[in-house]
């Protein structure tokens, strides 16, 4: 009885781990030929507490971070998630200590705060919004996070995964659009007309133009 009782609780215990979900993603995107520049939402979906994120974000060639005044990568913290969380660029140097161009992000809290759920009581969305720049020309270019790490209170890293990807599609037709870096902060509303606090899973009008949240 002792022997069947121990492997009940440890199914349980085993069923329990496998249900935690603690991962960043990206979904992937089109945009129509001649767009030059997407604000990248990257979400964090967690079952536990987290306070802090970081990962590297590879760009390929073709594909670039827009840049501030002076020169430095931006994004911004998701306003319904974040607490006092700030995000930060780390270059990303080779085995001599060089650059390679490429940047770790980090989205963290002085103060531990965790991430808050999203508009509908869901650990699930959008935390930072990267914003990147491209050509506009017929293009498919795959943006790798790697080096993921998802941080609780206690500073353990709870990541489900350590690397993802994603595509951004840039080509004729689609007449959908992602929201954008110059759009971010435009008004969003539903395909009744009604304005929305925020765009979750859907099509949505911003702007004059479809957008396609996914």
């Amino acid at each position: 009885m002792k022997k069947f009782y121990m492997t009940m609780v440890a199914m349980l215990c085993g069923a329990a781990a496998i249900a935690q979900t603690n991962e960043l993603y990206v979904e992937n995107i089109k945009v129509d030929k001649g767009t030059t520049e997407v604000n990248v939402p990257v979400c964090l979906k967690n079952s536990e507490d987290v306070t802090a994120v970081a990962f590297y974000f590879l760009l390929p060639d073709g594909v670039s971070h827009k840049m501030d005044r002076k020169g430095n990568p931006i994004a911004t913290v998701d306003e319904d998630r974040k607490g006092d969380h700030n995000v930060a660029f780390t270059p990303i140097k080779d085995e001599n200590e060089q650059p390679t161009g490429q940047q770790m992000i980090s989205v963290s809290s002085m103060s531990s705060a965790t991430f808050w759920p999203n508009l509908q009581d869901e650990n699930d969305g959008p935390i930072v919004y990267v914003p990147v720049v491209f050509s506009g020309d017929d293009a498919t270019y795959e943006i790798q996070l790697t080096h993921i790490s998802i941080a609780t209170p206690d500073e353990r890293s709870i990541a489900t995964s350590e690397e993802t990807s994603f595509t951004i599609q840039v080509g004729e037709g689609t007449g959908i659009h992602t929201i954008n870096a110059a759009d971010v902060n435009a008004p969003v509303y539903n395909i009744a007309g009604q304005r929305v606090s925020k765009a979750q899973k859907g099509v949505y009008i911003q702007n004059g133009k479809k957008v396609a949240v996914k």
